[in-house]
């Protein structure tokens, strides 16, 4: 049988464990990895795309997989914080849900510095679609609130306000593990 006729999803192969690597993974969907861990692992995908576009000098087509990713990363963060809220994928929302319960804990500079990040990624990608589809930003903005089709994003500066902001975001979950932010409701 050709490798074009086995199922791409299967059971795990026999010989799982015999070597020191085996590319593949477990697609066990529900319950395989909590918000922060899939936020995280957002966040290092950008990270790998990135290197890889600056190590082929190709930054073009690697730009809408490295948003998307980052951006996720910072929409997941975001939810995994306030895990007993509604969520949708507008950052602006889950930055003000999230703003009441880090202004008197934080720095002003501090909580400003990471809010106007935030709200950077709003202004550009507000709906979680323009890094997603072709035409994600014609769905995206209101009529005349598209950002100027010229803005420019520096990958490097990118990566490390995003770093930035991860690392706030897990200090912040340090800081809320026992708050009742982050208490999930006890289920009978």
């Amino acid at each position: 049988m050709s490798d074009d006729q086995h199922n791409i999803f299967t059971e795990p192969p026999d010989e799982l464990g015999e070597y020191e690597f085996h590319f593949g993974t477990f697609a066990v969907g529900a319950g395989g990895m909590n918000e922060f861990q899939v936020a995280r692992a957002f966040g290092k995908a950008a990270d790998g795309l990135l290197a890889t576009a600056a190590e082929r000098r190709e930054s073009w087509e690697a730009a809408y997989p490295i948003l998307f990713c980052y951006r996720h990363a910072l929409e997941l963060y975001l939810k995994a914080l306030m895990p007993n809220q509604r969520h949708g994928h507008r950052l602006g929302d889950l930055a003000n849900s999230l703003k009441p319960h880090i202004e008197s804990r934080y720095p002003a500079d501090q909580v400003s510095w990471l809010l106007d990040r935030i709200a950077e990624f709003d202004r550009l990608d507000p709906k979680s679609t323009v890094f997603r589809y072709p035409d994600g930003a014609h769905s995206s903005y209101k009529a005349g609130a598209a950002p100027d089709p010229e803005t420019w994003v520096d990958f490097r500066r990118l990566q490390r306000s995003a770093h930035k902001m991860f690392q706030s975001f897990e200090r912040i979950r340090l800081h809320l593990l026992d708050s009742d932010l982050h208490r999930r409701p006890v289920r009978p």
